[in-house]
């Protein structure tokens, strides 16, 4: 075989190489990461999980439509609800946590800051959110659960923005989560996910166009 071909067939097995640990990665649970955390073994205890933000539109003839993180099947691709311009009464927002661990959890805190803003920069409103958890009481294990929530009434989102027009009102939240094991092992870390509403304003009250929100994982 020449030595031409040679190195051309090892190109060739370093880019499939490089192609499966991409694809291990970007496409795997937890982007690769099996909830087990640095110590690697399972026997230490480790914690991961994913982080996403949720938002409940209250419509002026009283129903609802919720967009949740548990209606995303796929991590990297956000999801995208239209409303189509329907006029509504208030908006609430969610932070939703999965999580995941591997070993005897005693404890875990999640914390951080939760906040709604226009793209024009008026901050509509913002909460330190904080939620513990003990080993008599821990959180559900890798499913989807609300970690915090606060609703806004259109009159008051119309009150923070009095010019008629097209607005995004965009909701953002930074959590850090503390795991305490049994062994003494302690695991922290964080992730920051937002979501998006589009919304319109004019003299007869304000209407959604649609909402879109993503997953993020835990780092």
């Amino acid at each position: 075989m020449s030595s031409q071909k040679t190195l051309t067939l090892l190109m060739i097995a370093i880019l499939t190489v490089a192609v499966a640990m991409f694809y291990y990665t970007a496409f795997m649970p937890n982007g690769g990461d099996t909830g087990i955390g640095e110590h690697g073994n399972g026997t230490q205890g480790g914690s991961g999980g994913k982080l996403g933000v949720g938002v409940t539109v209250e419509f002026l003839d009283g129903t609802t439509k919720t967009v949740d993180p548990s209606q995303i099947q796929y991590t990297l691709f956000p999801l995208t609800v239209y409303f189509q311009g329907q006029p509504i009464k208030s908006v609430t927002w969610h932070a939703y946590v999965q999580v995941d661990w591997v070993g005897d959890l005693t404890s875990l805190e999640l914390k951080g800051p939760m906040e709604v803003r226009s793209d024009t920069g008026v901050l509509l409103r913002k909460e330190n959110m904080l939620k513990s958890y003990s080993s008599s009481n821990p959180p559900p294990k890798n499913q989807w659960f609300e970690m915090w929530k606060f609703s806004l009434k259109a009159e008051d989102i119309e009150y923070s923005l009095p010019q008629t027009g097209d607005y995004t009102l965009k909701c953002s939240i930074n959590v850090t989560a503390t795991a305490m094991f049994a062994s003494g092992v302690s695991s922290v870390k964080t992730a920051s996910a937002s979501g998006n509403l589009p919304i319109s304003i004019q003299v007869s009250g304000l209407t959604v166009l649609y909402a879109d929100i993503q997953v993020q994982i835990f780092k």
